[in-house]
């Protein structure tokens, strides 16, 4: 029993990792001392980041809660549902960025990510938050 702790609480830390949207991270990451971080564009940004935030949460118990209801038959839309959370994500992380004086990620990056993203959401069935790709 005592060899099964360590790897569940690997398990359950990388799935707390991934709890957190890729927004916020960004808002977190940000300068507050920065002149861009007190312009209006940067609080418009900021302030519209909520949404992000709840749809990450929510999509940590609708995607594996239709699937135990649907079965495989829920597998595709809950995939595709997951990547566009994740892109829209990482699109506002991004515009955040940009509004408040953050690093800009490339579009080849940002692409990079929501496909890395995607990649492993599908290989470990959609169920578990990914926490490797949004770093």
């Amino acid at each position: 029993m005592l060899y099964l702790r360590y790897p569940l609480l690997c398990i359950l830390t990388c799935v707390l990792l991934g709890c957190a949207s890729q927004s916020a991270k960004t808002i977190g990451s940000l300068d507050n001392e920065s002149p861009e971080y007190a312009s209006a564009a940067c609080q418009n940004a900021r302030h519209n980041a909520w949404i992000h935030e709840e749809t990450q949460n929510a999509k940590l118990w609708a995607g594996p809660s239709a699937m135990f209801l649907l079965g495989p038959v829920a597998l595709v839309p809950v995939f595709v549902t997951s990547v566009g959370v994740n892109t829209a994500d990482h699109l506002k992380a991004n515009d955040i960025a940009a509004n408040c004086g953050g690093k800009v990620k490339s579009q080849q990056e940002v692409n990079n990510t929501i496909a890395l993203d995607a990649t492993l959401s599908l290989a470990v069935g959609t169920v578990v938050p990914v926490a490797s790709a949004s770093k």
